[in-house]
């Protein structure tokens, strides 16, 4: 047990709300191979992802993505519709639980074999929403205990117990909006498999990066979306760009890729910047 005098703990809460933080999201696509059948990592990605944390300017605070580790339980039985009492969705819970819990812990022991002490922090363990974006009960004791003892916290999107429907997905992009509107970070960075937020597609001659994203770039975005009956469980690229833009008023959000995660540890990231 380590014993705190006065000093020192005044110390620690003093650094705690003054020491600059950057918050990393991770895309599922990104650490896993997201269309695939059965969870699968990208363990290159996450090698290098290990590697390129090692950067001691900032506290840093990381979320990361569920991919082919969550996605495909969570649509085939509707999670994000709620309980439906069934013996087979009750199974389906504790799998993708078990699941994301086995990625945060492959993705905590590639960072912690470059150097960098972490916690995981579950939220089917710890937190409780109502509704996919409103969390109602949050563990922010256990973040700051983290960050105190010189550890980054890392959490993810996880299937959690919901007041309204008895389950929820709730996705790591709206723990990415609560966790900024709590620390005010120096940066809020969303780590994906592309440059930034692309017009046209992706691996299209055509395309380009949109260097601005604001409210009227979305509402652009849902008009073209409105035909597209392709679902993502957390919300796809809409839900993504609406909780970047929440968390623009707390923290410079930007939109970005694994090859600019150096220069966004730096505080110089590059990439489609969020605004209001």
């Amino acid at each position: 047990m380590t014993l705190y005098l006065f000093d020192d703990l005044a110390m620690t809460r003093k650094e705690i709300m003054t020491k600059e933080k950057i918050l990393l999201k991770f895309g599922g696509s990104l650490i896993t191979k997201k269309n695939s059948e059965i969870p699968k990592i990208n363990i290159a990605n996450l090698e290098r992802i290990g590697e390129l944390l090692n950067n001691k300017k900032y506290d840093l605070i990381v979320v990361h993505g569920a991919g082919s580790f969550g996605h495909p339980i969570a649509e085939k039985f509707n999670l994000i519709d709620g309980l439906d009492e069934s013996p087979e969705q009750k199974k389906s819970i504790k799998e993708i639980r078990n699941q994301m819990k086995k990625l945060n812990q492959i993705l905590c022991e590639i960072i912690e074999s470059k150097g960098i002490k972490t916690r995981s922090i579950i939220p089917s363990e710890s937190m409780k929403t109502r509704g996919a974006k409103h969390i109602s009960q949050f563990p922010k004791k256990m973040f700051d205990k983290c960050m105190n003892e010189g550890k980054t916290p890392v959490t993810f999107g996880d299937a959690t117990d919901d007041e309204l429907q008895g389950i929820n997905i709730l996705s790591g992009d709206v723990i990415m909006m609560e966790l900024a509107r709590i620390y005010k970070p120096a940066f809020s960075i969303f780590i994906m498999d592309y440059p930034g937020v692309m017009d046209g597609e992706l691996n299209s001659t055509n395309s380009h990066l949109i260097p601005i994203i604001n409210s009227n770039i979305i509402a652009e975005f849902k008009q073209k979306e409105r035909n597209n009956k392709t679902t993502d469980v957390t919300g796809g690229l809409i839900g993504k760009l609406e909780c970047a833009l929440e968390i623009s008023q707390y923290s410079q959000c930007w939109i970005t890729n694994l090859d600019s995660l150096n220069l966004a540890l730096l505080g110089k990231p590059k990439g489609s910047k969020v605004v209001q």
